[in-house]
Formats: structure tokens, C-alpha cells, sequence
């Protein structure tokens, strides 16, 4: 039986990541979803998760010990995932390079690119020849990402946005659902793009930004 340990429990991602597991392997998986905070402080148990053909236990970090033989995931497609590194980094001495890339089979991703750990790629996203993907980046489904653009770590693209060709994405910058960003732009760490903009120009790092075309409306 294959297996899988989630680091971080955030259920919205833990449902997407089993759903994924299955339909990469089509055989038994089991998977351990470890915790890193208190369940009165994660809103996200509300939410449901289970994938037929996939067992799973809950474990709390305190009692966690790395499976030498499973396979390790971010439990997170959201921003909290940058503060789950880090808190398995510091506690147990995770790093990036002991992370598995889960991307889902209806992904169109070329040969010719370079891609980090960690990385999360979802149904229908699509990434065109000679792009660099950084550590944790998220590219939802529908998404897509144009040639010789970088996408810096801990990057997330919300469904059915699109980044076009020789771009830079700088770390931790978040685009809305439904945004574009057009050839050659960069956005600058942390910045956030609101859904359903248009960017035509270079944004700087920790601001918001939104409309058509996307104009800075505050710093974060």
C-alpha cells in the first residue's frame, strides 16, 4: 500500500490532495494528516473530506513521526502554506526537498521547464515549455502560465487565472480567481492581484491591486 503523510490540515486541500491521490495511483493509499494547531483554531474542520480507496488517520504534531516511507505533502493550497513549512521546518527539520509534487493527470505541463518541490497543479492547468515553478507554488485548476515566466515560491494562482508570457511572479504573490496578467509584467512580493483583473503593468511588492485595468488601492 502506497503512503502518504499531509503536513497541515487544512480539510478544503486535504479533500482536493486525496481526490488527487487516488486518481494518480488507482490503487490503496493510506495517509496520515498531521495537525500543527489546535482544532479550536482551524476553521477549516467544518469542512468534509474522504476518497474511496484512501484511509486516513488524523494525528496531532506532537505525536507525529516521519514515515521514512511515505511521501510528504503541504496540507494547505491556500497562504497558509508558507506558515506549515515553516512550522515543520523549525520543529522536526522538514525542508522543501523531502516535499512531493502533486500534480493532478488532467495537467498539461511541458518537458522543458524547471519545477520546485512541493508543488501543487490542478485539473485542466496549464504550463507552457520553458516556465520556472519555485517551492509550494499552487496552479489551480483552469490556470495557466505562460513561456519563460517565473513563478517565485509560494506563489498561488486561483482558478481560471492566466499569466502570460515572460513574466515574473515574485514570492508569495497571490492572482485572483479570473485575473490575467499580461506579457512581461512583474509582481512584486506578497502583492495580491483581486479577481477578475486585468494587469498591464508592473506592480510593486506588498500592495493590493484590482480592476481593469489592476491600479494599487492599498499596501497590505
Amino acid at each position: 500500500m502506497l503512503r502518504y503523510q499531509i503536513l497541515g490540515q487544512s480539510n478544503h486541500a486535504v479533500a482536493i490532495l486525496l481526490d488527487l491521490l487516488e486518481q494518480i495511483h488507482r490503487c490503496p493509499i493510506a495517509v496520515d494528516i498531521v495537525s500543527n494547531i489546535p482544532p479550536e483554531e482551524n476553521d477549516s474542520l467544518v469542512y468534509g473530506y474522504g476518497t474511496q480507496g484512501v484511509t486516513t488517520r488524523e494525528i496531532r504534531h506532537e505525536d507525529w513521526r516521519r514515515d521514512p516511507e511515505a511521501s510528504l505533502l503541504i496540507g494547505s493550497i491556500g497562504r497558509s502554506r508558507e506558515r506549515i513549512f515553516r512550522f515543520f521546518q523549525e520543529q522536526f527539520g522538514v525542508e522543501a526537498e523531502s516535499y512531493a509534487n502533486a500534480i493532478h493527470p488532467r495537467a498539461c505541463i511541458p518537458i522543458e521547464m524547471a519545477l520546485g518541490h512541493g508543488v501543487h497543479v490542478g485539473p485542466g492547468a496549464t504550463i507552457a515549455p520553458h516556465a520556472e515553478i519555485g517551492d509550494f507554488v499552487v496552479v489551480n485548476r483552469n490556470a495557466s502560465v505562460g513561456h519563460h515566466t517565473v513563478l517565485e515560491d509560494f506563489v498561488t494562482l486561483n482558478p481560471g487565472s492566466h499569466v502570460a508570457g515572460i513574466c515574473r511572479l515574485e514570492s508569495g504573490v497571490t492572482i485572483g480567481t479570473g485575473a490575467t496578467i499580461v506579457d512581461g509584467v512583474t509582481i512584486g512580493r506578497n502583492s495580491v492581484i483581486g479577481a477578475g483583473s486585468v494587469v498591464t503593468r508592473d506592480t510593486p511588492p506588498d500592495v493590493v491591486a484590482y480592476g481593469v485595468p489592476a491600479r494599487v488601492v492599498r499596501e497590505k
